[in-house]
C-alpha cells in the first residue's frame, strides 16, 4: 500500500527468497520458458541494433524493459517473466533514462582512475623506451600490457559494483535523486561483493560465447545472442538482489502498480 506522503508500495510483505547461493545458468534457461521467447529476443535484438540509426535510444529502451522484468519476477517470483509489450514502450524508455543518468554520473565519478592507468601506462612504455631503445619500450609492453589487462578488468569489476546498487534503485523506484543511497549501496556492495564478481566474469564468458555464436549467423545474428546476454544479466540482478534481502539487506520502495 501506499499514501500520498509516500509513493511507494509498503516492502513488508516479501516474495520467497531464494536459498543462499546463485543459480548462474537459471539466468539463460528463464529466457527460453517464456512461450513467447523468440518474439522477445527478436524485439530487443532489433532495440539493439536501432542503436546504430538513432544511438542510445534503443538501449534505453532494452534496459527499461530489463528492469521492468526484474520488478515483475521481483513481485511474482514463480511468474514467466512479461513480454515486450509495445503499449509500454514509453515507460521502457523513462525507465532506462533513469537507469543510464546513473550509469552515467557512475562512469564520470571513475573517470580519473581510468585517465591515470592511461597516464602510468604511458609513461612506462615511453620511459623504458628512452631508456633502452626499440628493444626497451617492447620489453616494457610485454610486462605492462597484461598487467593494464588486469587492471583495467579490475576497474571494470569495481565500477560494476558500484554501479549495481544504484541503477537498481533507479531502475525499480524510477527515479534518479532516489537512486544515490549511499547507506544502501555500501550495505548491497557487503551482502553481494562476492556474487557481484562473479556474475561480472559469467557475463564476460557468456558475453563473447553469444557473440562468437552470433558472428556464425552471418554477424547478424550477434544482435539477438546479444540481446540474450541482456536478459539474463537482468536475471543476475534479479537474483543479487533477493541474494541482498535474505541476508538482512534493506529492501527498495516500489511504484504500485498500475492495473
Amino acid at each position: 500500500m501506499s499514501d500520498a506522503s509516500n509513493p511507494y508500495e509498503s516492502t513488508s510483505v516479501k516474495p520467497p527468497m531464494p536459498s543462499g547461493k546463485m543459480e548462474y545458468m537459471r539466468s539463460i534457461h528463464y529466457v527460453f520458458e517464456n512461450p513467447n521467447w523468440v518474439t522477445n529476443v527478436l524485439l530487443v535484438g532489433v532495440c539493439i541494433l536501432s542503436t546504430g540509426i538513432i544511438p542510445v535510444l534503443g538501449q534505453l529502451v532494452c534496459v527499461g524493459y530489463q528492469f521492468g522484468i526484474i520488478e515483475a519476477l521481483h513481485r511474482r517470483p514463480n511468474a514467466q517473466y512479461p513480454d515486450f509489450d509495445f503499449n509500454k514502450l514509453m515507460d521502457y524508455l523513462v525507465r532506462g533514462f533513469w537507469i543510464f543518468l546513473v550509469g552515467l554520473v557512475v562512469g564520470l565519478a571513475m573517470l580519473p582512475i581510468i585517465a591515470g592507468l592511461a597516464v602510468v601506462f604511458a609513461v612506462l612504455v615511453g620511459g623504458a623506451g628512452a631508456a633502452g631503445g626499440d628493444d626497451g619500450a617492447a620489453v616494457a609492453l610485454i610486462v605492462v600490457v597484461p598487467i593494464l589487462f588486469v587492471a583495467m578488468l579490475a576497474i571494470g569489476i569495481a565500477i560494476n559494483m558500484i554501479s549495481v546498487p544504484f541503477m537498481l534503485r533507479a531502475g525499480l523506484m524510477q527515479d534518479f535523486g532516489a537512486a544515490f543511497d549511499f547507506g544502501f549501496a555500501k550495505q548491497f556492495i557487503r551482502n553481494t561483493w562476492k556474487e557481484m564478481i562473479l556474475c561480472a566474469l559469467f557475463s564476460m564468458v557468456a558475453g563473447m560465447l553469444a557473440a562468437l555464436i552470433g558472428m556464425a549467423m552471418l554477424c547478424v545474428g550477434i544482435y539477438f545472442t546479444m540481446a540474450v546476454v541482456m536478459l539474463m544479466q537482468g536475471h543476475l540482478i534479479l537474483q543479487l538482489y533477493e541474494l541482498h534481502l535474505a541476508r538482512g539487506g534493506d529492501a527498495v520502495y516500489l511504484k504500485p502498480e498500475v492495473a
